[in-house]
């Protein structure tokens, strides 16, 4: 695989300029840009995830936000970085590209108002990444051999999500889920709604020759089809606290027969100034990184942000689990957990220090699969202070 680099993010950005630049010449459209520079220093105790040791590493992360404002609530950010890092022994590791390692992540966001009742939102996210500096908060988990990973997700309120991973070429991992659906929202009450969707997940893959992680080959093409139908109870508990409830049956068809399986989430999220906090449980079908097609993944994670006078901690916990769909309730399947803490002082508006403590680890045992690791680091960041 071609490492991405900036250049892939430039027609993202042309054509988010181009929205902005038809609007009638009439309305007002404002631009914004917001400059940062991130440094980072750590210790992997598994930089490969198999066990052959650990190093210390240091990184460097530009980035900047595009923010560009207009009438109707119309608004359009885009928030690109790129990184930089290398290994204290890069001698002692195989990284492909040479003794440094690169990473990118792009992430674009569309709303505006056409009407009173009638808003778009379009959200694309794009990452690239080498470990060992960005694959560890992506929570997946990974093959022996699978050094980097492209990750692009796109969502569309009016129904349409899809998310693509791919490993490197002629790799078994390499797939994607293209999920259309349609709903209707009715609002019960001043603090309820009710939601009833029709969604598919079509499971696409790649494809991929024989090979020892996938000694029959992985055919190309779509794999499994999901049909669900969702009811969803959205609940406003406080005035910054609101709850989704959601879940319905589902069948898959495709790879294995036609299954049967249930799909399920809970989501409550609470934001603040001085303190944000998020919990979700889900069952649902997923795409993973060591074979392309459907799998079931079951999540419970918790995490936080809280702001005391200068200082921000978060805190981000969780368990994982990614079976096979016929076996999810007789067999334990793939598990583990993971969690991250971080503490940052503001120093200045515009500077601030941090560190950082990340644990990977697995459950059960994994076949030539070495996941569990512990990461710390330290950061300095730079970020163009814009009173508002």
């Amino acid at each position: 695989m071609v490492p991405m680099t900036a250049r892939a993010h430039i027609p993202l950005f042309v054509a988010l300029v181009a929205v902005a630049a038809a609007r009638p010449a009439s309305a007002k459209v404002y631009l914004e840009w917001k400059p940062r520079l991130s440094l980072f220093a750590g210790f992997n105790d598994n930089v490969l995830f198999d066990g052959s040791g650990g190093d210390a590493f240091g990184q460097a992360r530009p980035g900047v936000r595009l923010d560009i404002f207009g009438d109707h609530q119309f608004h359009v950010d885009v928030d690109c970085q790129a990184g930089i890092g290398r290994l204290l022994h890069p001698d002692r590791f195989t990284i492909n590209g040479g003794a440094f390692a690169s990473s990118e992540q792009c992430v674009a966001n569309y709303k505006d108002r056409y009407s009173p009742r009638t808003t778009s939102h379009f959200l694309f996210r794009t990452t690239y990444a080498q470990d060992p500096f960005a694959i560890s908060g992506m929570g997946l988990l990974l093959r022996a051999g699978q050094t980097q990973v492209f990750s692009s997700r796109a969502r569309w309120q009016f129904g349409i999500d899809s998310q693509v991973l791919a490993f490197g070429s002629n790799d078994p991992g390499n797939g994607a889920v293209f999920t259309p659906s349609i709903g209707y929202a009715y609002r019960v009450t001043p603090y309820d709604t009710l939601v009833v969707a029709g969604r598919e997940q079509l499971f696409y893959s790649f494809g991929a020759t024989p090979q020892a992680a996938a000694p029959q080959g992985v055919p190309g093409g779509i794999l499994n089809e999901g049909h669900s139908l969702l009811l969803t109870w959205e609940r406003r508990l406080q005035r910054l606290v609101t709850m989704k409830l959601s879940g319905g049956p589902l069948y898959v068809t495709g790879q294995n027969g036609g299954q049967i399986s249930p799909t399920a989430r809970l989501e409550i999220e609470s934001y603040g100034r001085d303190l944000s906090a998020r919990v979700i449980v889900s069952h649902d079908l997923i795409i993973g990184a060591t074979r392309a097609g459907a799998l079931v993944g079951d999540l419970a994670e918790v995490g936080m942000i809280a702001n005391v006078g200068a200082f921000t901690t978060g805190m981000r916990a969780g368990v994982y689990r990614n079976a096979d769909i016929p076996s999810q309730f007789q067999s334990l399947g793939s598990a583990g957990y993971t969690g991250e803490i971080s503490l940052d002082y503001h120093v200045t508006r515009e500077w601030t220090l941090g560190v950082a403590a990340l644990r990977d680890a697995p459950i059960n045992s994994f076949d030539a699969m070495r996941v569990d690791r512990d990461v710390v680091q330290m950061r300095l960041t730079w970020e163009r202070f814009r009173p508002f």
